[in-house]
């Protein structure tokens, strides 16, 4: 209850208590007998004998007349006759309508008429409280005061007292009195919501116009009805004892006893039904007993916007589903009410679309979030009714069921959602076009006590599950096992020694040369290195991959460049300016939106010459997403036209013929693999196979991993434009390899001079 409605119920009470709201007992009534009480002489009582007569009349400050029934005057105080100049013989036996002017006549003779036709056990009781009085001085002047009647009995014959005073003070108060009453009523008028005020046996003793708004009835119909008739029977039940305690406790001790200052409840409304309605309470008041103000206001349409702002607090905008608040507290009210274990489980889906950017990006947001709308939809079909969905931002999805048997049960609804998400999509594109596409799922699956007790935890190892499923290919389904964790805390420990290794220097490029079969030096690859700590090197294949999962190789990306810019330039100036350096593009660096941005400036800040560069990119890297993959590097061959590119790892993947025809690519480098197993002759079909293609596309081609005289031979005869491997040198640091070149440059001119 705000302090506004504490104000109001506090100014309803306090006028309500007032004499003016008393029935029968009117503002004249109340001023006569404080006259008479000073006197010891009660309101109707009989005045005995002349002593408390000649009391009144003689003491009183106020001119009094004692009049007959008919108004003819029997006795005037001298309070009256020093005011008007009067003697009381003359005015003994004389008309009080000989005192007024006439046009008082009619109001007097009304009133003297209503005094005579009562009995000696008629209540006192006037609708007037007073009237203005013009009075006839001796001197025939005309005097204003205000003139208050009452009936009185004495010596067993009925009088009229006639008070008259010319003295403000009662008629300040008077004013007083009809104004608070007249505020109150304006109050209670103007205020939308029903006003009632309460007796202890909860009937309506008063109830303002705003129950109309409220509950649909007037005033006349709810006045001295019961008070229940406004609730459903049990609800007006279960909160009676809480009620009476509004009668006895007040507001200031409420709140420490367990009183709300507001109740919600339903109401019973005359025409729209039950409908929540909100109470508060004014203190109780000692009228006629204990009376209780109280408040109600109509609550629907505030309830209707709280499940509005809570539906749009908890709930993805996009797709409807809950969001990750409301999974929490989903969760919370869960662990609340279920005992988990014992047979008794519960399952965690953590989802994640593959290939979800690749649509977003090309075909624009419209097309993604129509894409999302059916994932969505298509995941809550394959549920049951009692499990729940959620978005947790992006494409990441995740499913709650609260009761299955075992993993299996998991396993077999995420199976159905994979089915389900492989099915293609219609979507529209952003110039309004419409176009199907495919993506896949990959989904970790936890399941509850076994795998977390509580969100964080078994949330934490769905979603370790689901980076599996990525990891081993996408588009599938993993549960969560121990080893599972094992490996994701190692990875974490990776990553932040990936960070500390950046700042502190531990990372290192060594450069593998790439020459002729004539045995000139073509190019060399930046191999990055990693002395953890002074220690041994750490092998590449234990950290890259980590780090492209967990997005390090970004930075990691951007170090290679910079210092491999430095080496080159390092080179140039010793004397080696016609090799290229080929360095290695991870897929997540090269899918980055911003990546030709950023090599472009490392370019131009290093002021390397681009033809003396050769970006090597995965074969799966570029079929992952070929419509881009072809922009960019279009882009990057527009601004440096002199840059080379390689596809490494050539026949491990899927290339396209078409998309290759597409690309400018000036190198394809045959995968170790394939010049190990030389010795299969299937293996050596496919080898030939890429040299005839790279031949018809005029592409060349580098064979990696030579480690053997054979298959130097092999390459040499197939007039191989390139090879590498520790047949021709180890990867060396650029110290290192500054000074196996210069020793070959000078072994080299010696031979040219001993020919000579």
């Amino acid at each position: 209850m705000s302090e506004a409605e504490s104000s109001i119920i506090e100014h309803v009470s306090s006028v309500e208590d007032s004499p003016l709201s008393k029935t029968g007992e009117s503002i004249f009534s109340q001023l006569l007998q404080r006259l008479l009480a000073g006197r010891g002489i009660k309101l109707g009582d009989e005045i005995e004998g002349n002593g408390s007569l000649e009391i009144l009349l003689e003491n009183s400050p106020d001119a009094i007349l004692l009049l007959t029934a008919a108004g003819v005057v029997v006795e005037a105080n001298p309070a009256f006759c020093q005011a008007y100049g009067w003697t009381r013989t003359e005015l003994a036996g004389s008309s009080l309508l000989s005192l007024v002017p006439e046009e008082y006549w009619p109001s007097f003779s009304e009133m003297l008429v209503g005094f005579s036709s009562r009995d000696q056990d008629s209540p006192v009781e006037f609708s007037n409280d007073y009237m203005d009085f013009k009075a006839k001085a001796k001197d025939g002047a005309i005097l204003s005061a205000e003139c208050l009647l009452s009936p009185v009995w004495a010596g067993g014959e009925r009088r009229i007292i006639a008070v008259l005073r010319d003295s403000p003070i009662d008629r300040v108060l008077i004013e007083q009195l009809k104004e608070s009453k007249d505020h109150y009523l304006a109050l209670s008028e103007t205020i939308t919501e029903a006003i009632f005020r309460l007796d202890e046996d909860f009937n309506i003793i008063f109830v303002n116009s705003g129950v109309k708004n409220t509950f649909g009835f007037d005033r006349d119909e709810l006045v001295k009805r019961k008070f229940s008739v406004l609730f459903p029977e049990e609800v007006f039940a279960k909160h009676l004892d809480e009620f009476r305690k509004y009668f006895i406790v007040d507001d200031q001790d409420r709140l420490a006893l367990g009183l709300k200052r507001t109740i919600e409840l339903l109401g019973v409304t005359k025409n729209r039904g039950v409908t929540p309605m909100e109470m508060s309470f004014g203190n109780s008041r000692d009228f006629s007993g204990r009376t209780l103000t109280c408040i109600i206001r109509d609550i629907s349409q505030r309830k209707t916007m709280e499940r509005r702002l809570r539906h749009l607090a908890f709930h993805d905008k996009l797709t409807g589903l809950g969001n990750r608040d409301l999974f929490n507290e989903d969760m919370k009210a869960f662990l609340s009410e279920s005992i988990l274990g014992n047979g008794r489980n519960a399952a965690l889906l953590f989802l994640d679309l593959d290939g979800f950017k690749h649509i977003n990006d090309t075909l624009g947001h419209s097309a993604g979030d129509e894409l999302l709308v059916e994932t969505a939809r298509r995941i809550r079909v394959c549920l049951r009714e009692a499990d729940s969905s959620y978005r947790f931002g992006g494409d990441e999805f995740v499913a709650f069921l609260p009761e299955i048997f075992d993993s299996q049960r998991a396993v077999s609804v995420a199976e159905r959602i994979l089915g389900a998400v492989k099915l293609p999509y219609e979507v529209t594109t952003d110039s309004r076009a419409k176009t199907r596409v495919e993506i896949g799922v990959s989904i970790g699956v936890a399941v509850m006590p076994e795998h977390g007790e509580d969100a964080e935890a078994v949330t934490r190892s769905a979603d370790i599950a689901m980076y599996c499923s990525k990891e081993a290919g996408r588009n599938r389904v993993t549960v969560f096992d121990e080893s599972l964790n094992t490996k994701a805390n190692e990875s974490w420990r990776v990553e932040q020694d990936i960070r500390t290794a950046l700042v502190k220097g531990e990372f290192e490029l060594h450069y593998q040369p790439i020459v002729a079969p004539t045995g000139k030096l073509l190019g060399v690859e930046a191999l990055i290195r990693w002395r953890r700590a002074g220690a041994m090197f750490m092998s590449p294949g234990s950290f890259i991959p980590i780090a492209e999962q967990n997005g390090m190789i970004i930075p990691l990306g951007a170090w290679v460049f910079r210092r491999a810019f430095i080496d080159l330039r390092r080179l140039e100036r010793g004397g080696f300016g016609h090799i290229y350096f080929s360095i290695n593009v991870s897929g997540k660096q090269f899918e980055q939106p911003d990546f030709v941005r950023t090599l472009c400036d490392a370019i131009d800040k290093a002021a390397v010459n681009p033809a003396r560069l050769n970006l090597e990119l995965t074969e799966t890297t570029l079929m992952s997403n070929a419509d881009d993959a072809v922009v960019k590097i279009l882009e990057i061959k527009n601004r440096y036209p002199a840059i080379m590119l390689s596809i490494d790892d050539f026949g491990t993947g899927y290339s396209s013929l078409s998309y290759l025809s597409r690309l400018p690519v000036d190198i394809l480098k045959i995968d170790i693999s394939f010049v190990r197993a030389l010795h299969d002759e299937q293996n050596r079909k496919v080898v030939n196979s890429i040299l005839t293609l790279a031949e018809s596309l005029g592409i060349n081609v580098v064979a990696e991993g030579i480690e053997t005289v054979e298959q130097l031979s092999y390459f040499r005869d197939r007039n191989c434009y390139g090879m590498q491997g520790h047949l021709f040198m180890k990867a060396q640091a650029i110290d290192e390899l500054e000074r196996r070149f210069a020793t070959l440059r000078a072994a080299s001119r010696a031979a040219e001079s001993h020919a000579l």
